[in-house]
């Protein structure tokens, strides 16, 4: 039943049509009834879009990690336990791809650390820009607009500005307060774009 775990909703979709080659998937399709797939994949969809539901606003430009997380709790209280994989149970109530390693999936942090990679990249060209043209880079972001930017964008995890400082040196730091919604003082986590602790630093190298 291992490979049954592996299933995501295009093996289901696939799961019954010929293939040249003989597989479980292909003895799966021959003997479940053809309603199945249908409830498997409603049971699905209906799981994602609870684990899904207020973890964006798209008219607001905002990813919620608290919503993600108690969603996560909410869920896996209606789920079969997943470390036991595939179970009787599970597959009597077309729940086995709910189970799947890729349904409970990062992509919310994703699209979080995706639009703050690109938002970040837009500020630190404006900010290039504006020293190239004053010298020295900004006291404050508000500076970069209208010359340099239109609008500066605001961190997706708290719809406020972006945190950012000049140094000593002449440079400064720009960052996320990261998926934690912590502000850790521009200090970065483990790796890039950490879920669990530190900042999501401009430039920090990818790890």
């Amino acid at each position: 039943m291992d490979d049954l775990y592996l299933l995501n909703i295009g093996d289901i979709d696939h799961l019954g049509q010929p293939t040249s080659h003989k597989t479980f998937l292909d003895l799966v399709g021959k003997i479940v009834p053809a309603g199945w797939y249908d409830l498997e994949c409603l049971g699905y969809c209906v799981s994602f879009d609870a684990q899904m539901r207020g973890v964006f606003d798209l008219s607001a430009k905002r990813v919620f990690p608290g919503t993600d997380a108690s969603n996560r709790v909410e869920l896996n209280k209606q789920l079969p336990d997943p470390s036991a994989r595939v179970s009787l149970k599970s597959i009597v109530h077309h729940q086995a791809m709910s189970l799947s390693p890729e349904f409970l999936s990062k992509l919310p942090i994703k699209a979080a650390a995706s639009q703050t990679a690109a938002n970040q990249a837009a500020i630190a060209c404006a900010l290039e820009r504006y020293r190239l043209a004053n010298g020295q880079f900004p006291e404050t972001l508000d500076a970069l607009t209208p010359t340099f930017m239109s609008q500066v964008p605001n961190d997706v995890i708290t719809g406020m500005p972006y945190k950012y400082h000049r140094t000593k040196d002449g440079q400064f730091v720009l960052y996320s307060v990261g998926w934690n919604e912590t502000d850790d003082n521009g200090v970065n986590g483990k790796k890039m774009f950490d879920e669990k602790e530190g900042d999501w630093v401009w430039d920090y190298p990818v790890q």
